[in-house]
């Protein structure tokens, strides 16, 4: 238990259809990509999609992690078919498990990534772990900063910041019904929206950015870690990717102030901005997790967003003095 309640499994999120409900064609072309029939199928245990995703083993040793979905898990189909695109076009100084192999029929898609050796983060993270994760993206923001012209001939592009980063701004104007937030906040919809109006300027960059930087979207080795599910990626400011992944942190009782600016993306940021940050990122998850569960994604997905909700909250909150 944490000062924000019950801690989210992050290794065991998922619930997920079985390799025996994968239709035909998904199920043969991961055999011939193997060069046999699986012998062993060891289902990933994080996530929030729903989609099959698992690591795969033949009698011969052959491995890969493989992500399957279909269009009864439609997000997950938009998911996995742009993960497809975006991978093949990193660069090679994204610590990434890279794709192997992509098949599209008419309603499901299938992909196979190498199989790296490692874990999904939990927590308490250890400092070990943070700072393997924190280096990750130092390394993956340096190989995206300028934006790379394989992602931008794809489509990449600094699309405009959605609403749910403005959520404060939605309360104040009456555009959406209030949310519960916790005792520093309350009272303070007016300066959190007056602080998510800067999101859109501090977001500006001619970088590559993740847009879901989590603990659970990367995997930790022994020495490294990998960052996975890039679906989401934009041309926009990669230090933003930087607070979202320190927000476990400080919920998780790390200094995520000092560990932000001490690392290499947090370079010409101002406090004001980290602050904008921060109430966008506050009002997302809390607004979020204000809403009824959704049919066939993890049951976890709210308390995920609630928890992460408060730990913004307490990070900003200490900062305004609040």
């Amino acid at each position: 238990m944490s000062r924000f309640g019950e801690t989210v499994p992050y290794d065991a999120t998922a619930i997920r259809t079985g390799w025996e409900t994968l239709p035909e064609p998904v199920r043969a072309t991961v055999v011939k990509e193997l060069g046999g029939e699986p012998a062993d199928i060891r289902m990933a245990g994080g996530g929030f999609s729903g989609g099959f995703a698992a690591r795969v083993r033949s009698e011969s040793g052959a491995e890969l992690f493989v992500k399957a979905a279909g269009a009864d898990r439609s997000w997950a189909l938009a998911a996995y078919r742009q993960e497809a695109r975006v991978n093949t076009a990193l660069p090679a100084g994204v610590p990434a498990p890279r794709l192997e192999f992509a098949a599209d029929f008419d309603d499901w898609t299938v992909l196979g990534f190498e199989a790296v050796d490692g874990r999904a983060p939990t927590l308490p993270m250890s400092p070990r772990d943070l700072d393997l994760m924190l280096d990750a993206w130092a390394q993956a923001a340096a190989a995206l900063t300028p934006a790379p012209q394989a992602l931008l001939d794809l489509g990449v592009h600094a699309a405009p910041i959605d609403d749910k980063l403005r959520q404060f701004t939605g309360v104040a104007g009456g555009l959406q019904g209030e949310f519960p937030v916790p005792k520093a906040l309350e009272g303070r919809t007016e300066q959190l929206a007056a602080l998510e109006s800067g999101i859109e300027k501090a977001m500006e960059s001619e970088a590559v950015m993740h847009f879901d930087l989590r603990p659970d979207n990367m995997i930790l080795g022994s020495d490294r870690a990998w960052i996975c599910d890039w679906n989401w990626v934009q041309v926009h400011s990669p230090w933003f990717d930087t607070v979202c992944l320190l927000v476990a942190a400080h919920g998780d009782g790390h200094d995520a102030d000092a560990l932000f600016w001490n690392h290499p993306t947090a370079a010409g940021v101002t406090p004001e901005q980290l602050d904008t940050a921060l109430a966008s990122i506050t009002g997302y998850y809390l607004g979020e997790s204000d809403n009824a569960p959704i049919p066939d994604v993890s049951p976890y997905l709210r308390p995920h967003q609630r928890w992460s909700g408060l730990a913004a909250a307490d990070w900003l909150a200490n900062r305004r003095g609040w």
